[in-house]
């Protein structure tokens, strides 16, 4: 039998810029979400699909310092899985990727290109 095996790979952009903050034990925490584009079914092109991403420690604080909105980026890492319960008391799944290695790959976005972008102002990561 196979070990089970968990690793992405993803390249998207930046949806807006990280967010960090420290843990009270006072590592490092960065989020964001990056959008990662999709194939066209025929003719039809497909949006985006959104992915939260979560950082740590000195990764965190470099992704923090030199990632920004637009900015094309790859994230390896793994999934994680967790469970909470909303406003309403509903238990509810989030996925996230925990990265283990992240790379800026080029630069912001040009203005009309980064308008497709603004869907994501009212995204919560």
């Amino acid at each position: 039998m196979a070990a089970d095996f968990n690793s992405v790979l993803f390249v998207g952009r930046l949806g807006k810029d990280p967010q960090m903050s420290y843990t009270p034990n006072g590592n490092a925490v960065t989020k964001f979400s990056i959008a990662v584009n999709r194939r066209k079914v025929g003719n039809k092109e497909q949006p985006p699909m959104w992915l939260n991403v979560v950082c740590w420690q000195k990764l965190a604080e470099i992704v923090n310092e030199y990632a920004s909105k637009g900015v094309q980026i790859l994230v390896q890492g793994s999934f994680d899985q967790q469970t909470y319960k909303d406003k309403d008391g509903i238990q509810r799944i989030k996925y996230e990727i925990v990265a283990s290695n992240v790379q800026l790959l080029g630069k912001k976005q040009q203005a009309s290109e980064e308008d497709e972008l603004g869907e994501l102002e009212d995204y919560e990561i």
